[in-house]
């Protein structure tokens, strides 16, 4: 009896430790993403689906086919799948995360207020300033594209037709000056999102909507019917990162630390191949998947 007695002392002890590591672990994920602990400076990736008491707040797009898209009550994209990957790898279940909608105006503003956690919303890195955020990534490199409607995609094949025509761009994509240096007495109308850009387009406002091509792949493959057309070369380049409030460079590191995981154990790919049956998109894969760079350069 002494000794089995014993046996379950050490057994429940054991118990305890694994319980204690476990809970350590959950913490440090937990305190690092909502920036209340450094936990060390080494970037270590926690068992996946381990948390169960706290929640990741991640500022998403509702309107980009492909990438962050909102229908019937659930997002898809490929934004979200890098999203829920990362969290994962950082310790949260899928059922403690929380998708918010942002727009390119909202984004650094989320963050710095504390209604999000990290931003994954086609957010390109040449879009931050110093300073204003920390990056994580990139995790997809995309090429500048032209979305006409079908009937002017005989007059407008390229960049070259846009001369004395109408451009809509939205903010936080592609920049007006852009825009305005591919061809002479171009008129910008810049609006907040891609639908009204679209709209603009649909009904005679704007003559073409300047979009990365992902984005402009969308939102062709979303109106259906053929009504719009992604027309001409692709043209410059820009990445997407992961931003999360400045200062959190170890939360940036560990971002990185997952989003190498995902390209080397296939899922980056197959969240590739899952956009591309979604929207008919492919990058250029030349460029793809990007090297792993922003959080070091960020410590410059």
């Amino acid at each position: 009896m002494l000794r089995l007695s014993r046996l379950s002392r050490l057994s429940r002890l054991s118990r305890l430790s694994r319980l204690s590591r476990n809970i350590a672990a959950l913490v440090c994920a937990a305190s690092t993403v909502l920036g209340t602990s450094a936990c060390g400076t080494s970037i270590s990736v926690v068992t996946n689906g381990l948390a169960q008491g706290p929640t990741i707040a991640i500022g998403v797009a509702a309107d980009q086919p492909g990438l962050g898209f909102l229908h019937g009550g659930e997002y898809s994209g490929l934004d979200i799948s890098v999203a829920q990957y990362v969290a994962n790898t950082l310790g949260f279940a899928k059922k403690q995360i929380v998708f918010k909608q942002v727009l390119p105006s909202t984004r650094v503003s989320s963050l710095e207020d504390g209604t999000v956690d990290m931003v994954v919303d086609a957010f390109a890195a040449d879009d931050v300033q110093d300073g204003e955020v920390e990056l994580a990534g990139p995790y997809l490199t995309v090429h500048a594209a032209l979305l006409v409607r079908s009937d002017s995609a005989g007059t407008i094949t390229g960049t070259d037709d846009l001369a004395g025509r109408t451009v809509c761009v939205a903010k936080g994509g592609i920049p007006s000056y852009s825009v305005r240096n591919l061809a002479e007495d171009v008129t910008v109308s810049e609006r907040d999102t891609y639908p009204q850009c679209e709209t603009a387009l649909m009904i005679g406002q704007a003559d073409a909507i300047a979009a990365d091509d992902a984005i402009a792949a969308g939102l062709a493959s979303n109106r259906g019917g053929g009504y719009l057309k992604v027309v001409g070369e692709t043209f410059g380049e820009r990445s997407y990162a992961i931003a999360v409030k400045s200062g959190q460079s170890t939360l940036a590191k560990q971002i990185d630390a997952a989003l190498q995981s995902m390209m080397d154990d296939g899922s980056w790919k197959q969240a590739i191949d899952k956009m591309k049956q979604s929207i008919g998109y492919v990058p250029d894969m030349s460029l793809n998947p990007p090297a792993i760079t922003l959080s070091a350069a960020s410590e410059g």
